[in-house]
């Protein structure tokens, strides 16, 4: 017995959520600041303003594109073994949050900038976890500015082994990203064949996709590279303040991004891709733990997976503030909410404050709680030897199990949940060495920073790699 994903709306719903992106996208359009590309769509049918660079989307090519669209794609590690195939039917992978710029020191708690030392700290933390399946790039800050990104992507190429989603500072940056993918690779059908890492184009909503960053995405569909454009609206304040009006206007800004990308590159793979906030009124920061944030989720998610039968990513490991009792509560919640909706990639691991900053004790908490989450939803098994009738009856009333063979034969076989950091215990026990969950966690990033070993890139392939960096270094800053 597997727990199936839940069903939050309806077939009629989705469909006029559906109906009314599509609206959306032939009636407002979307702003597109790229000469080539608006060439493109207008060859291919949209109604292009060149004047104003705003693009209106017929619904035939929107249905079209979306049909080119890989159902299926293979997130590509160092080696075969560290590949993850992803489809809408795919159980659940979490990836760490992308681009803080703050971290909270595991020695001291201390709340400062990020280094690239933080860089490969998280970057082996992830590789060692159990649940933890993709590391991401910091902000990092001791490193030259303009070409922070790089020095993150260079790292994370070296310290850990799976595939990951990189920060990407710009599209002349993104050109050096694939050179160093090039160096690791060693040709570019290899590359093309197995990409270790893609890069994201930014969505301003309302509605807008900005010159370099179709740039981006020019860059990318020429080596295959799986194409994401996050849409990470708040509601209120870029959208409108109902939820049903935010949802369809991220809906059209994720299929709009779909029309352009396979309008471009036909066939290119994509992740149906947000995270939506809302706009605290009284603040004016984002919010990303209330309710609605995880009505907009579970919603967009269904529309991902059941119309567009497409995975589907949102960040649900995501929190406000620091306050641990607030922030493991958000985690939680908001991380069952979009398992039970059958999301199938999920961002947010380590991080605090809003996303701003990361932290590796959280990291290894939040770990626990994926592997918690995990555990329910794989369920259990109903068969014959499941069910014990014989053994119930053997036992009988007031009878012990614990010294029965049939205990010993399943005790691991049930696939019973090991906490590595939560506890068990009673108050007494506990008493008797008596850490928080905090301390706990510490120890882990502790033991692993001195004992988890990564395979080392090839010494040829480090120099290589120094090389691109330093050019990088010295065109761009």
């Amino acid at each position: 017995m597997k727990i199936t994903p839940h069903k939050h709306i309806t077939q009629d719903e989705m469909q006029r959520i559906h109906e009314a992106s599509m609206t959306i996208l032939e009636n407002t359009g979307m702003l597109i600041e790229h000469p080539v590309a608006l060439r493109m769509l207008s060859d291919a049918g949209a109604k292009v303003n060149f004047d104003n660079r705003i693009v209106k989307f017929p619904s035939d090519l929107i249905e079209k594109s979306i049909k080119t669209i890989p159902k299926q794609i293979n997130l590509a590690g160092r080696e075969t073994d560290d590949d993850v195939v992803v489809d809408c039917a795919s159980a659940f992978r979490v990836r760490c949050t992308t681009g803080p710029s703050a971290m909270i020191d595991y020695q001291n708690g201390e709340y400062r900038d990020a280094t690239i030392n933080d860089q490969k700290e998280l970057a082996i933390i992830s590789d060692a976890l159990k649940h933890i399946s993709f590391a991401s790039p910091l902000t990092v800050n001791n490193v030259p500015k303009k070409t922070a990104d790089l020095h993150a992507t260079k790292c994370l190429l070296e310290n850990q082994r799976m595939h990951f989603m990189n920060l990407t500072m710009g599209s002349k940056n993104l050109k050096y990203q694939i050179e160093m993918q090039l160096a690791v690779r060693g040709s570019k059908e290899d590359l093309k064949r197995r990409p270790l890492f893609h890069p994201i184009a930014c969505m301003i909503s309302p509605l807008f996709l900005p010159e370099d960053d179709v740039e981006i995405i020019m860059i990318a569909g020429k080596y295959g590279l799986l194409i994401k454009v996050p849409v990470l609206p708040m509601l209120g304040a870029n959208t409108p303040v109902t939820l049903a009006g935010t949802i369809a206007q991220i809906n059209a800004e994720v299929i709009g991004s779909f029309t352009l990308i396979q309008t471009l590159f036909p066939g290119n793979p994509v992740l149906y891709y947000f995270l939506p906030s809302i706009m605290n009124m009284r603040k004016g920061n984002s919010v990303y733990g209330a309710p609605e944030d995880m009505l907009m989720a579970a919603t967009l998610i269904q529309m991902g997976k059941d119309f567009y039968k497409l995975p589907t990513e949102t960040s649900s490991i995501i929190c406000d503030g620091i306050i641990p009792g607030q922030t493991l509560y958000q985690k939680g919640i908001s991380l069952l909410n979009s398992c039970l909706s059958g999301a199938n990639l999920i961002a947010g691991a380590g991080s605090l404050d809003g996303g701003m900053a990361s932290s590796l004790v959280q990291l290894v908490i939040d770990d626990e709680i994926v592997g918690m989450t995990r555990r329910l939803l794989d369920g259990f098994e109903i068969s014959e030897d499941k069910l014990a009738l014989d053994v119930i009856d053997r036992i009988g009333p007031r009878g012990n199990f614990l010294t029965d063979e049939h205990t010993s034969e399943n005790i691991r076989k049930e696939n019973i949940f090991d906490p590595s950091i939560f506890n068990w215990e009673d108050y007494k026990s506990w008493k008797e060495e008596p850490k928080d969950l905090n301390d706990k966690a510490r120890e882990t990033v502790v033991n692993i920073l001195k004992s988890h070993k990564v395979t080392p890139l090839d010494k040829d392939i480090i120099n290589e790699l120094d090389k691109i960096l330093k050019a990088a270094d010295q065109e761009i800053n």
